[in-house]
């Protein structure tokens, strides 16, 4: 099945990401944002993010360089040998 996902979205990752936390606060007894036929959680927490009823924000990109305060890989080597 093919699934529209919304524009603000930028791959199936970020999708399920949001989708599945979502899912977690409807497990623990948070009220569904549609009305749906279905009764399952993750069903559910799907269809409010594809009609854009679940605000989300991402945190920021990560660095080109790697994890934050690391240097990339071979640029300690390379200043060793300067």
């Amino acid at each position: 099945m093919q699934i529209k996902y919304p524009d603000e979205m930028v791959s199936k990752f970020e999708f399920i990401t949001v989708a599945s936390l979502r899912c977690r606060q409807l497990q623990k007894g948070a009220k569904p944002r549609v009305i749906s036929r279905s009764k399952k959680f993750t069903t559910i927490a799907q269809e409010e993010v594809l009609s854009g009823a679940v605000p989300y924000a991402m945190g920021p990109q990560p660095l080109a360089t790697g994890v934050e305060g690391l240097a990339p890989a071979g640029s300690v080597e390379q200043e060793v040998e300067k």
